[in-house]
């Protein structure tokens, strides 16, 4: 049988690195490297477990993880996208594979002997909990100190810790915080190990708040909850820690963001929590017309335009593309259908009722453990499940399985290592490619912004990765960034080559649409005029709600010679962006060129009301005069 303190040092050297690694050198810093250790380690603990010829498992969880994936398998042949189903989007990874990691690391952690968790594998992990906690704090204090590792384009006033983004942040503290607090009044058998989890739990509350994520909160607070009868014995005899904890919570409630963002999320009518209900109701469309399938893995990005009203833009636009359901029960329904929905259902209901058991006379790390994935539970239905912390809560679920349900050892056929063993090869020279990829990312990326030759360095990215997308579209961006014809029939062909790849994805094709329309203006060529133009026939067809496509086919249809379908999409886009004033200038233009010029004075008017210095106004009223 396989060392269990070997697989305890495995799925620990696991949690630290997936929640608490990063790679500064990188284009994402944050994803390559983490995805690249969760399928490699993953799949080398596999290896370990099966070179001992035998393996721990509850045989129930274990017939449902087979059903789950064998159906995200018939999901996948019949998937929206059929590459990225399996292995995921270079944003997410969030394919059937990620799914077999989870389960992987489900049944690794199951190895753990007892029923107290006192095994060294346990025991071992939970001390890798604390250390990422303390890893997770410190990016996080080194962010409030406005020094983080890795400083972001874009600061949102949230800490997003080795994550840059505080959604996720907040999920892992969900975790971080509660087995810190249990490893802390447990000891982990040393004066040392104390000091750290106390440490690390201090710094683990620390980044809940610093995050202001609200489902994080919901999650701690449902978790509080599960295990209070396991505290309440306890806190009767030291009332002096109730009065610490609300004196801290009402600090914290008053003197940080904290406050406001309890209050606005009560608002049903606006901010955030109008935008989950919104989201909501556009995944539960998707779901509908993909009730039996789903849109197979990572498909809901390309189901989403198809789902989007006019109230939907009107309200948020597209400056991001939503790929995934802000609800983990309802972003699995619709990547999977009814039968995923309910055998997650099922499964998450089950974990709750292993939760409850473990708070009943168990030692403090179980009971921390059953906070934390109660907690997680909670916090998944406002986000949805991320390859960046998930393995973490399914390594935790299984510790909790192993110490309340009963378990049966089954024999494994001998060379049966050498399956897992082939497969975290492969995962371990992927993972290394893409992040060696991401790094050429960077640099060309650096060498752009200089003002010096990139674009071989963006290729080489794409000649280690050719599978992502993500660096195609690196690419295209710079060899586009010239601005002549050239430039933008090299940015054009890296484009076609992404859509090869993944040929739904909205996002490719309104940059190739935006492309061939660039390619138009430059050359004058009524041939790319009429390419362009029947580029965004296509894409507003896929995506009849997206305002700036309708924009964009507006000059499209101009210039390929039909004033009247783009005077129809430029009404259309300015009734999808009311708060745009560019469909309205081209509208005015179009009018002056027209003759209707009670029209154009009307519509510079109505430019006037929503952006009284367009610097385009002034030409308006100049032609209008003349």
């Amino acid at each position: 049988m396989s060392s269990p303190r070997a697989i305890g040092y495995g799925l620990a050297t696991l949690v630290v690195l997936v929640l608490a690694g990063f790679d500064p050198a990188g284009w994402a810093p944050f994803g390559p490297v983490k995805w690249a250790v969760l399928t490699t380690l993953a799949f080398g603990l596999a290896t370990l477990v099966a070179a001992g010829r035998s393996v721990t498992l509850h045989v129930g969880s274990a017939m449902a993880w087979t059903l789950f994936l064998s159906w995200g398998m018939v999901a996948s042949l019949a998937a929206l996208d059929p590459l990225h189903t399996w292995i995921g989007t270079p944003d997410r990874h969030l394919g059937l594979v990620a799914w077999l990691c989870f389960a992987v690391v489900f049944v690794v952690a199951q190895q753990a002997i007892d029923p107290q968790l006192s095994s060294d594998l346990a025991i071992t992990v939970v001390k890798g909990v604390v250390v990422a906690s303390l890893a997770t704090g410190l990016y996080v204090l080194l962010e409030l100190a406005g020094l983080p590792p890795v400083r972001l384009a874009i600061e949102t006033g949230r800490a997003g810790g080795p994550f840059g983004t505080a959604a996720y942040l907040g999920a892992a503290a969900t975790l971080l915080l509660p087995v810190s607090i249990g490893a802390a009044v447990d000891g982990l058998g040393s004066r040392l190990w104390r000091s750290l989890a106390t440490a690390a739990a201090a710094l683990a509350a620390v980044s809940a708040v610093a995050a202001q994520t609200r489902a994080a909160w919901v999650g701690l607070a449902v978790a509080l909850v599960v295990v209070s009868p396991a505290l309440l014995p306890w806190l009767r005899r030291r009332t002096w820690i109730l009065v610490v904890i609300g004196l801290s919570v009402a600090v914290v409630v008053v003197a940080t963001p904290t406050g406001s963002r309890i209050v606005t999320a009560l608002r049903f009518d606006e901010g955030t929590t109008r935008g989950r209900i919104d989201e909501w109701q556009v995944g539960t469309r998707a779901f509908r017309s993909h009730a039996v399938t789903g849109t197979g893995f990572e498909g809901y990005r390309i189901a989403f335009p198809s789902h989007v009203d006019a109230d939907y833009e009107r309200r948020y636009t597209r400056v991001t593309m939503p790929d995934r359901v802000h609800n983990g029960a309802l972003d699995v329904a619709v990547t999977t259908g009814l039968p995923g929905l309910a055998l997650y259902l099922a499964g998450a209901l089950w974990l709750v009722t292993r939760a409850i058991i473990a708070t009943r006379d168990r030692r403090p790390v179980a009971v921390g453990i059953a906070a934390a994935v109660t907690g997680y539970i909670a916090q998944q239905q406002f986000l949805f499940p991320v390859t960046e912390v998930d393995p973490v809560f399914w390594a935790l679920a299984g510790l909790l399985v192993a110490a309340t349900a009963p378990r049966r050892t089954i024999r494994l056929p001998p060379g049966a290592w050498l399956v897992p063993l082939a497969v975290a090869v492969a995962a371990l020279a992927a993972g290394g490619l893409d992040v060696a990829a991401d790094r050429r990312a960077a640099h060309a990326a650096e060498l752009s912004a200089a003002g010096s030759p990139a674009l071989a360095a963006a290729d080489a990215a794409v000649t280690l990765r050719p599978d992502s997308i993500r660096y195609r579209f690196v690419a295209a961006g710079i060899a586009s960034s010239s601005g002549d014809a050239a430039g933008l029939s090299a940015a054009i062909t890296r484009i076609e080559a992404a859509l090869d790849v993944s040929p739904g994805d909205p996002l490719l094709g309104a940059r190739h649409a935006s492309l061939l329309l660039d390619l138009a203006r430059v050359t004058g060529r009524p041939e790319d005029a009429a390419t362009a133009a029947e580029q965004y026939r296509s894409v507003t067809g896929s995506d009849p709600k997206n305002a700036a496509v309708r924009l964009g086919a507006g000059i499209a249809y101009l210039l390929d010679g039909d004033p009247t379908a783009a005077e129809t999409e430029w009404l259309t886009a300015a009734n999808l962006a009311p708060r745009s004033a560019a469909p309205l200038v081209n509208l005015a233009v179009l009018y002056v060129d027209m003759g209707r010029l009670d029209e154009a004075r009307t519509t510079a008017e109505a430019v006037r009301a929503i952006d009284p210095d367009h610097p385009a106004l002034e030409e308006i009223e100049s032609r209008l005069g003349a």
